[in-house]
């Protein structure tokens, strides 16, 4: 287990990329980027913990510590984290995870994965 620093572009800061610093370890989160404040609501949230949106959600009951929670709470906050060019930037520790299969929600979908309106 180990501190693993994802650099992620900060829509409040102009995109300017901004650190999330998670040690596994201990379950702790600090860094620059604005989101680390609600990251840490869902750590410190009861377990499980729901996240997402109407289009899926997902029941985390250790993303503080489970390398794979922790990848797809980050794809929840940070939908580009998980499209190149960003995941090739992802620690070694998410190298061949795929973040959890979401619940389906209650937006539909068409067969190319663009949302009916």
């Amino acid at each position: 287990m180990a501190v693993h620093t994802v650099m992620i572009p900060d829509w409040l800061r102009g995109d300017e990329l901004r650190s999330v610093v998670w040690d596994d370890e201990a379950g702790t989160i600090t860094g620059t980027h604005n989101r680390v404040a609600d990251i840490q609501r869902i750590f410190d949230a009861p377990k499980p913990v729901t996240i997402g949106d109407p289009g899926g959600t997902w029941d985390l009951t250790d993303p503080a510590h489970n390398p794979r929670e922790f990848l797809t709470m980050l794809g929840d906050l940070f939908r580009p984290s998980l499209r190149e060019p960003l995941r090739s930037t992802l620690p070694a520790v998410f190298d061949g995870l795929e973040p959890l299969e979401a619940d389906p929600g209650e937006i539909l979908y068409n067969a190319d994965g663009s949302a009916l309106v």
